[in-house]
């Protein structure tokens, strides 16, 4: 399961919030407004009414002051034609009978009683005043639909600057984000350098005071682990170094008293003590082997060509070994070359050699190809199950064999190609055979 990346997690969390507030305080600002609106259009019919009702009193008395009979239901014509009006009235007698009404106004009266105040109709919102003596009410009205409707022009007029503000916060989040956290992932990126091959203090500069207290903690730890394995590879050397030398005499002394012994009862006994220095030998070079490694000889500085080296190791692997058969090939005008130590790479194919001669009949071949930038080294013999392959590449791990070995020569290979970049693929069986073992080896590019 890939782990979620913290930046990505503050951007969508703070992007989110943020888009959630704006979304909260323009459903707030819609609802004052809408409050807001609403009472300045009650105002305007309001407002609208008393005018009205002041004219009309003075269209609608005679001479006298009395109530002139000859309006009803007159209806006043618009001075723009084709225009619409959005503010209706009507002017009605104390009977309830129009005496005047706009040209938009229905022809039947509000179904409101004459009283003065603010009352709904149907889709009208409608305001009601009388005259002093009650003999006519003047009642503007609006429709619903035109507040509906100015109210969400107003509201869409609010809100959609979002739209814009959204994208522009989610960057300026991320720009934040990204140089908040950029402590962070030098931090990050610091640790991750650090391995067996490099295991120099982290930097604490620069670093928030959240962060210091773990890049101390991690130098220290650093510091120990640093100090373990230099003890370690230590006491490895300088044993393999203390032990070569008792070891090629106790072996050179046990051969000659395997000839002396020649015909007699002990020499079986001889020939063991033989092998088991043999072993002791093999041991302490690998351990010397295990020691450059671990010490980070691997990569180089330039590109070398390697491809001479293999012809070298595969040479002497027949000058030792005249009974086996090596069959070397290599596609037309390879190069093989990469930034990798000529040693560590000779370490490299003579183990993966060793570990062929090994595991494999004397009678069967060992075939080495070469293309551009990979050797593999492919011997016959049984199929390694899968549990077991992926662990031959640890120390002192091998697969179920009765051949000699101190399972750590795959181990060494494995260390040294991925120092210097490159990998160990370790296959079984052989593509496109039922049975044997495949080492492929991945030169860094």
């Amino acid at each position: 399961m890939t782990p979620s990346s913290l930046t990505r997690r503050l951007i969508w969390t703070l992007t989110l919030a943020a888009t959630a507030l704006w979304l909260l305080s323009a459903v707030l600002a819609a609802n004052t407004l809408r409050l807001r609106l609403n009472d300045a259009f009650d105002g305007s019919l309001r407002e609208t009414a008393e005018r009205i009702l002041s004219l009309a009193e003075d269209s609608l008395r005679d001479d006298a002051n009395e109530p002139d009979d000859r309006f009803e239901g007159h209806e006043v014509p618009l001075l723009d034609e084709g225009g619409k009006e959005y503010i209706v009235y009507q002017v009605r007698a104390a009977g309830g009978m129009i005496l005047l009404r706009s040209h938009d106004a229905p022809a039947a009266a509000f179904e409101v009683p004459l009283v003065q105040g603010f009352a709904d109709s149907g889709p009208w919102r409608v305001y009601t005043v009388g005259s002093t003596d009650g003999l006519f009410f003047t009642q503007v009205a609006e429709a619903s639909t035109h507040r509906a409707e100015s109210l969400w022009s107003s509201v869409l007029a609010l809100v959609w600057p979002i739209g814009l503000l959204v994208p522009l916060s989610v960057l300026g989040i991320y720009l934040a984000v990204r140089s908040g956290l950029r402590p962070v992932r030098v931090f990050s990126a610091q640790i991750q350098q650090r391995d067996a091959a490099n295991l120099s203090p982290v930097s604490d500069v620069g670093l928030p005071a959240e962060l210091l207290p773990i890049a101390r903690a991690v130098n220290d730890l650093i510091g120990r682990v640093a100090t373990a394995l230099d003890a370690e590879r230590s006491f490895a050397a300088n044993s393999a170094h203390e032990l070569r030398t008792p070891i090629a005499g106790s072996l050179a002394q046990t051969q000659r008293l395997i000839e002396e012994l020649e015909g007699g009862p002990a020499r079986d006994r001889a020939t063991q003590i033989e092998a088991s220095l043999v072993r002791l030998r093999r041991l302490s070079d690998k351990l010397l082997q295990l020691s450059r490694a671990e010490a980070g000889m691997a990569a180089a500085a330039e590109e070398i060509d390697l491809f001479s080296a293999l012809e070298i190791l595969i040479d002497d692997l027949r000058r030792s070994s005249p009974a086996r058969a090596i069959e070397l090939s290599a596609d037309a005008g390879v190069r093989l070359s990469a930034k990798m130590d000529i040693d560590a790479f000779g370490i490299v194919i003579r183990n993966l050699l060793e570990n062929a001669t090994l595991h494999s009949a004397p009678a069967e071949a060992i075939s080495v190809g070469v293309r551009a930038g990979v050797v593999e080294i492919s011997n016959g013999g049984p199929v390694v199950p899968q549990a077991q392959l992926a662990r031959l590449t640890d120390r002192f791990v091998r697969a179920r064999t009765d051949a000699q070995g101190s399972g750590l020569g795959l181990a060494i290979a494995d260390t040294l190609l991925r120092q210097a970049g490159g990998r160990l693929e370790l296959l079984s069986p052989r593509p496109g055979l039922p049975d044997g073992f495949l080492a492929r080896v991945v030169l860094p590019g």
